[in-house]
């Protein structure tokens, strides 16, 4: 248990300094507001901190602190050891409702599990937490019914929306809320993070899954866990090969479905590896559109040293001279690799919102690249 209490420690959350110390304050002099609005870049730890910030409070095992000048303050702690820790480790927190998307959005059933949640008397004493992951994707119905609560707040509630896109939010909805923003986590203080998790990956390759993760500590951690180089080469030496023509102007007859078999059979063995570390499914464990983001990047790499011929605005620059050879000597235009990355866009999008046929989804993508 001790590893997973930790994990959820304030102290412990690499970067967004400056919106801890003003979440602490908040807390340490009573100033909580009933809602508070996260935005900012995906996936560069908003969530975890509202959850962090949440249960740290509901914790209760304070830390005395001295400010400036000898005063005393609290400062958040997570014990992961009394009841309402234990609770949450346990995924029951009667103080506390996480709300994510149902599929592509958040929708008015959702918000009535808010409803239901408050009309229970708390099992503890103090601040009860409602913290909704991608607010921006509530429909009209769904934010409405939020803004109404936010009206009308309920004793020591707290709404902590989560948001990359807050304009899509009701302005009315906003108004209602103290604004955090948080920037991407800066790779130098990823890859010190990640040198004491991962002592045995070069400090060269951290410096590289920094740059691509681009400020995202769980990204970070998705391409070290995810065997993301293992992929990228898999990708580069097999289906690009096919893809793209090696040499300017060798006539090859490309099969799709035999490049989407080889890519399924892939994704096969990934799914082997992450069963043989976890006692869950693979389904479960694993990203629909992660190695499809990982085939839009070097479809980037491509169209950018093909436009400009600079290796410095490469994200893969440890392969730069297969991303050269793939934009310069093959028959592949500029415009024929945009039409690549706005069909993997739609792609990711279209596996992100509908529950599709993986094998079937990848025929139909591969067969849509090849009809240049």
């Amino acid at each position: 248990m001790d590893s997973d209490y930790k994990n959820y420690d304030i102290s412990n959350i690499a970067g967004h300094k400056k919106q801890l110390e003003f979440l602490n304050g908040l807390f340490a002099g009573g100033r909580m507001p009933s809602g508070l609005l996260f935005y900012g870049q995906k996936n560069i730890g908003k969530k975890f901190t509202a959850t962090a910030f949440a249960v740290s409070v509901l914790c209760g095992d304070y830390r005395a602190f001295s400010g400036e000048g000898g005063s005393s303050s609290l400062n958040l702690n997570f014990c992961g050891k009394c009841p309402s820790c234990l609770s949450f480790l346990n995924g029951v927190s009667p103080n506390l409702l996480i709300i994510e998307p149902s599929g592509s959005a958040v929708k008015i059933e959702s918000i009535h599990k808010i409803d239901s949640f408050l009309s229970l008397t708390p099992a503890y004493p103090g601040y009860r937490f409602i913290i909704i992951d991608e607010a921006s994707s509530m429909n009209a119905s769904a934010a409405n019914a939020l803004l109404k609560m936010l009206e009308e707040p309920r004793g020591k509630t707290v709404f902590i929306l989560v948001t990359s896109n807050a304009g899509m939010l009701l302005p009315t909805v906003i108004s209602r809320c103290l604004l955090l923003g948080f920037s991407p986590v800066p790779g130098e203080v990823l890859s010190d993070v990640f040198k004491s998790e991962f002592p045995d990956i070069p400090g060269e390759t951290l410096k590289f899954y920094s740059k691509l993760s681009r400020g995202s500590y769980s990204g970070f951690r998705g391409l070290v866990e995810g065997r993301y180089l293992e992929k990228r080469n898999f990708l580069i030496n097999t289906i690009f090969k096919e893809l793209f023509e090696e040499y300017k102007n060798k006539n090859i007859n490309k099969n799709p479905y035999e490049i989407s078999a080889k890519f399924n059979a892939m994704e096969k063995k990934g799914k082997a590896k992450v069963l043989e570390k976890c006692a869950v499914s693979a389904e479960e464990n694993e990203d629909k559109s992660a190695v499809f983001e990982l085939i839009l990047f070097i479809l980037r790499d491509i169209y950018i040293y093909k436009m400009s011929k600079s290796e410095k605005l490469l994200y893969n620059e440890d392969i730069a001279d297969e991303i050269k050879r793939f934009a310069l000597d093959s028959a592949v235009s500029s415009k024929d690799i945009g039409y690549m990355i706005e069909s993997t866009v739609e792609h990711i999008e279209k596996i992100n919102s509908y529950n599709l046929n993986k094998s079937i989804a990848a025929d139909s993508y591969f067969s849509k690249l090849l009809s240049l």
